[in-house]
């Protein structure tokens, strides 16, 4: 009986070794990205002034203004707006996104988008309080087949 309880264990810890080493070896083999199946683009880095962008503050700093001027360039952009806000004392990240068509066929010569720091419902916008900085990152889809991507801290105080 003993015999064969060992000749058992030996077999069953042979296994989890061989299976550990596959699971080691494929894990050593594949990286963050693929595990996560994230796709990674090549994006080249452009500076705000290289699409005119700007981000202005309005209302109290309940609203920002994102506006974008050099677009002979852009076919199409992406957007994401992120930010801390407070909610019953408790710190919360927030964010909104959004898109814009290809300029040439809305005809714009300047693409404007106005953000609530917020949360709407029913037509109405409950403002998030105590925000002091936003961070834009705008992926911008170039006429050439390019990506870039603009990124933009812009401080409320």
């Amino acid at each position: 009986m003993n015999k064969k309880l060992l000749l058992i264990g030996g077999v069953l810890l042979i296994l989890l070794i061989i299976i550990g080493g596959i699971l080691f070896f494929i894990n050593a083999s594949s990286t963050p990205n693929e595990e996560e199946g994230i796709i990674t683009e090549n994006f080249i880095e452009l500076s705000p002034e290289d699409v005119g962008l700007t981000l202005e503050s309005q209302q109290n700093n309940q609203q920002l203004v994102m506006e974008m001027t050099k677009l002979d360039d852009v076919e199409s952009f992406e957007y994401e707006l992120s930010y801390d806000a407070v909610e019953n004392g408790e710190t919360v990240s927030r964010g909104t996104f959004g898109s814009g068509p290809n300029p040439d066929e809305e005809g714009n010569s300047t693409i404007r988008r106005v953000m609530d720091l917020g949360t709407r419902s029913s037509g109405k916008c409950k403002y998030d309080k105590d925000v002091t900085e936003v961070m834009l990152t705008l992926r911008v889809n170039l006429n050439n087949g390019e990506v870039g991507i603009v990124e933009l801290n812009h401080s409320l105080e």
